[in-house]
């Protein structure tokens, strides 16, 4: 019988990985963007970080699966307060700035964005920038549309999520990028990062500490399973960290469609990892490229390994997750 686990951690690493150069990109973008940012007339004053968010930050990015794919950045950048200015003019004075470049004029895109600039390489890559101010140790980013701030805890979760990674020994990360593989290369479902990153992590119990990646993949999914077939319609996904903040946008719809079609897709992959065995079994969750695992191949891709990046970081900080997590 094919060693399964090891077909996993190669499939892993070698189709489902970030490749390193493309990670490099996002660290050089978060680097020249701040230093543009900085160095503004606009922002010279009132600068003080960019810090990454989102998917790159819980380091459960992966490769873009289809031609047309791309992968993004989600980066932070921390301003001081201008009380001359309204919520919306933070969004406004930070797209003005690379609008006016000849740099970033022809890649500056603010169409249907609320709370971010995006700024769009000519490549399969961009990054959305999203301006924000803290105040009494709390953090708003502000809405454009509403000229409102919105209170946010990308910390509190990021803390969240690695505690969530190391009570699953480490396994989290590499489950979070297998099923956002699973979403992009088979279109069964089409939920939104944050929430599936939210959901797949709530399912995670203090002391699993899994022995393989194949078990927390499988455990994890007959949890996710679960709790999705309790529901009948979509729940609120709240910030762990901060009950205040939630995901719902693009998931709360009329007639639950993006919810409907995850726990359908999730249902389906369940019934299918329940009973596989063979190589074959998981090839028709995975696909052709799961292949039979080759000892010693390692990281062939140059991927940037789940394992090796789970452990970095580590946070002892507790929390109490909302009762429909908890359960």
């Amino acid at each position: 019988m094919s060693d399964i686990n090891k077909a996993l951690e190669d499939f892993l690493e070698n189709t489902v990985n970030l490749n390193a150069t493309r990670f490099e990109k996002i660290k050089k973008a978060q680097e020249v963007l701040g230093t543009f940012i900085k160095g503004s007339e606009t922002f010279e004053d009132h600068y003080v970080e960019t810090t990454l968010q989102g998917s790159a930050r819980q380091k459960t990015i992966i490769k873009p699966v289809g031609e047309d794919d791309e992968f993004d950045a989600d980066l932070l950048v921390t301003l001081k307060e201008n009380t001359e200015w309204s919520p919306a003019d933070y969004h406004a004075n930070l797209a003005s700035i690379f609008k006016d470049s000849d740099v970033y004029k022809d890649i500056t895109d603010t169409r249907g964005k609320t709370r971010c600039v995006t700024i769009d390489y000519n490549s399969d890559f961009h990054v959305d920038l999203v301006p924000a101010i803290e105040r009494d140790g709390q953090m708003y980013i502000f809405n454009k549309s509403t000229d409102k701030e919105e209170c946010t805890d990308g910390d509190g979760y990021s803390q969240w999520f690695e505690q969530q990674d190391s009570y699953a020994g480490g396994y989290l990360v590499p489950v979070v990028r297998l099923i956002k593989y699973l979403r992009d290369s088979r279109n069964d479902f089409d939920t939104r990062s944050v929430i599936l990153t939210t959901l797949i992590g709530a399912q995670v119990q203090a002391g699993d500490q899994f022995g393989s990646l194949r078990e927390a993949f499988v455990t994890i999914m007959d949890r996710l399973d679960i709790f999705l077939s309790s529901l009948n319609e979509a729940p609120t996904i709240e910030n762990p960290a901060m009950s205040e903040e939630t995901f719902d946008r693009n998931w709360k719809d009329d007639d639950n469609k993006s919810f409907k079609a995850l726990k359908k897709a999730v249902s389906t992959y369940v019934e299918t990892t329940s009973s596989a065995e063979s190589l074959e079994d998981w090839q028709k969750l995975f696909g052709d490229k799961f292949k039979e695992s080759e000892e010693g191949k390692g990281n062939k891709t140059g991927g940037v390994s789940a394992t090796a990046v789970a452990s970095v970081g580590m946070t002892t900080r507790s929390f109490t997750p909302p009762r429909q997590y908890a359960e």
